[in-house]
């Protein structure tokens, strides 16, 4: 008998720059249709005709799609307006095939769906793997029986219920192990492929913003350890990079160091793997930090550090998006424990989250600052996510106003007209949008003069030394440099391009470059000129001007104050010259870093490990796009009488 088809469509993103040609593996798709090929009745019936992992052409892909029985989509931000236009097209060729849709993207509980949506026959809720397996064995039924389902129907729609929760995972085959992806391996050699890795399945937090928790039942379910190592060795093989994706990777101490014991063996041994990354556990012990330190030593490409999320310094705020696991004492201690150790430690924080105010938000990185984290933040605006209780239910208490974003995405796709979009937050109850604006702004200012390291070792050292808080030392320095005709300008063109993007969903802004500039990463701008423009001794010597007129510290230890902080950032044009070393009559990093007397004489090598022939492009995008971490710093080493140190 001839059997029915099947085709699994999810495009996913670029890995790195284009000229990668890296791309995820659709790892989602692959493990659905691993799941139903795994049973002998479901086999015979049923044969898998395309699995399609980037965007191609819909008016070429369409007609294909369309001569398949089921065409199901895994749905993301990333591909949602693409895979819905896709199903459209899909539909108007071919009314009488199954349009399913999956993944966290389709409003399961928006009951206008299906008029929004009429392309779609079915939606599966949460975990997809037995509910598309039941589909295909009574497909010739009208699946009011299956749960986990939203049926589109003559009548309306109709929801099935949810399905139970797949309690042992291990009857899941993997889609790596069972050959799925090696077809579209064997047929694409020049990419390079970025495997996901799913150790376990399962978030047990429910902070509002996210739709992790609420869609995985809270609770965690882990794959067998055994399984997950045949998949590294797999991936060790075929793969360039690999992402763990699990919520909190390190949750599980004692298994979770296996698994990055075993991630360091095959990267070894196989010689493939670029880089390797994970989510870790949202409040982190000592432990985890042991784990990051054993990859920073063992992983010559592992860069990553440590991620500590906590999204908001505040604690009304932190009680409104339901994040109570998060101990701010804990954050302390494992900031310091990062410090102690060289191990390169991030954070981010979100603007917009419910009852965030400016004055809170502000205060989150003098918070942060104070903990010893100076320059690994990553500055985040809040998202209304389908299926997230900020938008389903906080939305109208908080008086949040939202944008669709249509540059979240772009230079991913050259989709000129179907850019994907995301839903930003743009004002609060507490937050308007002017206050917004200049909120934006300032985070540039914030990210320029301290994350980005140009007054970083100045602020820390006048925080020390004179009781200078980190607030009242940039409240300063922000009115001094607006100004300044040239910050003036960079800072009012700024806000402007923010404003555009949080009116219109896209800004506009010329190439720097080679770098087409979208809104999420505006705060690099003014480093981007900077760099460019050849402004980083101009940016010294207003900041020189500055300090001598608020401050009164002494002459010498500040003239060698600011060439030791000069020597910190890397002037694109200095490349060359780098490594330096130098002696001071003060050891800065010692008094800073470990309350050592700072009349001691020092030697200090500023160095980086960037290839000092690169050019200003490939400069400018490394330090855009945050590839590596750190970049445009120098690595700084003490060397004094009893040791020396790594900043």
């Amino acid at each position: 008998m001839t059997k029915r088809t099947i085709s699994f469509v999810q495009p996913n993103f670029q890995q790195g720059p284009k000229e990668f040609n890296a791309y995820y593996l659709p790892y989602s798709a692959g493990v659905i249709l691993s799941y139903a090929m795994s049973f002998d009745h479901i086999q015979s019936a049923w044969a898998i005709d395309q699995l399609i992992w980037r965007r191609e052409p819909i008016e070429e892909l369409a007609p294909r799609l369309a001569q398949n029985d089921i065409v199901a989509f895994s749905t993301y931000v990333w591909n949602h307006r693409y895979n819905y236009r896709l199903a459209q097209r899909v539909k108007e060729i071919n009314p009488a095939v199954t349009i399913i849709f999956g993944g966290p993207e389709p409003a399961i509980e928006d009951p206008e769906l299906f008029v929004k949506e009429p392309f779609m026959d079915l939606v599966s809720k949460m975990e997809g793997e037995i509910t598309f397996k039941r589909i295909l064995e009574d497909f010739d039924t009208d699946f009011t029986h299956i749960p986990g389902l939203l049926i589109n129907t003559d009548k309306g729609l109709v929801n099935t219920g949810d399905c139970a929760r797949i309690d042992d995972l291990d009857q899941i085959p993997s889609p790596y192990l069972t050959g799925i992806f090696d077809s579209i391996i064997d047929q694409n050699p020049d990419v390079i492929w970025n495997a996901t890795l799913e150790t376990n399945r399962g978030c047990p937090y429910q902070c509002t913003f996210c739709d992790w928790g609420s869609l995985t039942y809270n609770k965690v379910k882990k794959f067998d350890l055994t399984r997950v190592f045949h998949e590294m060795e797999w991936i060790g093989a075929n793969c360039g990079f690999v992402t763990i994706t699990d919520a909190n990777f390190g949750m599980f101490v004692e298994r979770d160091n296996m698994i990055v014991d075993k991630l360091i063996e095959v990267q070894k041994r196989w010689g493939r793997l670029a880089s390797f990354s994970m989510t870790w556990a949202k409040n982190q012990k000592n432990e985890v930090v042991d784990i990051v330190k054993k990859l920073i030593k063992e992983s010559p490409n592992f860069g990553q550090g440590l991620t500590v999320s906590v999204q908001s310094m505040d604690h009304d705020v932190l009680e409104n998006i339901k994040r109570r696991n998060l101990d701010q004492h804990k954050i302390d201690e494992i900031f310091a424990l990062c410090d102690r150790n060289n191990i390169p430690v991030y954070t981010e924080l979100i603007l917009g989250l419910p009852g965030e105010t400016v004055q809170s938000w502000k205060d989150a990185f003098w918070k942060i600052f104070r903990a010893g984290n100076h320059t690994g933040i990553n500055i985040l605006q809040a998202q209304l996510l389908e299926n997230a209780e900020m938008n389903l239910l906080q939305k109208r208490m908080w008086k949040i106003e939202s944008v669709p974003v249509y540059d979240y995405m772009s230079g991913s796709y050259g989709d000129a007209d179907l850019n994907e979009c995301v839903d930003v937050v743009v004002s609060t109850k507490d937050i308007d949008r002017e206050a917004m604006l200049d909120t934006l702004v300032w985070n540039s200012f914030i990210q320029t003069f301290h994350i980005n390291g140009l007054t970083t070792y100045i602020a820390r050292y006048l925080d020390k030394a004179h009781g200078i808080e980190y607030s009242e030392f940039y409240d300063d320095l922000y009115e001094w440099v607006q100004k300044d005709a040239w910050f003036g300008q960079q800072f009012a063109e700024t806000k402007k391009y923010f404003e555009n993007w949080t009116k219109y969903g896209s800004i506009n802004h010329p190439p720097i470059g080679n770098i087409q500039v979208f809104g999420w990463n505006l705060v690099h701008r003014t480093t981007l000129y900077m760099q460019q423009q050849d402004r980083v001794s101009y940016v010294f010597d207003s900041v020189d001007k500055f300090v001598k007129s608020h401050y009164n510290i002494d002459k010498d230890i500040w003239n060698q104050l600011m060439q030791f902080q000069r020597n910190y950032v890397i002037d694109y044009r200095d490349l060359k010259s780098l490594p330096i070393t130098q002696q001071f009559d003060y050891d800065f990093l010692g008094y800073i870093l470990d309350n050592e007397p700072i009349q001691q004489k020092c030697s200090y090598k500023f160095d980086t490990a960037e290839d000092p022939d690169m050019s200003m492009d490939r400069f400018l995008e490394n330090m855009y796009f945050a590839r590596k971490r750190n970049f445009g710093k120098t690595t700084i080493t003490r060397h004094s009488i009893h040791h020396a140190q790594l900043a």
